[in-house]
C-alpha cells in the first residue's frame, strides 16, 4: 500500500537527541542501541489520504548528514 510521510504538518517535531537504551531501527535500516541517536515524530498518510497515523523515526548523526529528507521518509 502506498503511503506518504508528512514532516512539516501539525504535531510534527524536529529531530532531537535521545539515548537508545533499547534497540531501535533507524531510517537507514540499521538497528542501534546503547548510544545517542536522533528522534522525531511525523505523520503517515495511508492510501488516498483518509487514514493518518503518527510515526516515530530514529536516525544516527551519520544518517542525518548523508541522507536527504526524501530518503528519510521510508
Amino acid at each position: 500500500m502506498d503511503y506518504t510521510v508528512i514532516t512539516n504538518g501539525c504535531d510534527c517535531y524536529p529531530w532531537h537527541e535521545v539515548f537508545a537504551y533499547l534497540p531501535r531501527k533507524t531510517v537507514s535500516g540499521k538497528t542501534v542501541w546503547w548510544r545517542k541517536i536522533y528522534k522525531r515524530k511525523v505523520w503517515v498518510v495511508w492510501g488516498t489520504g483518509f487514514h493518518m497515523e503518527p510515526l516515530t523515526q530514529y536516525a544516527t548523526a551519520f544518517d542525518l548528514l548523508t541522507y536527504k529528507d526524501e530518503q528519510l521518509n521510508d
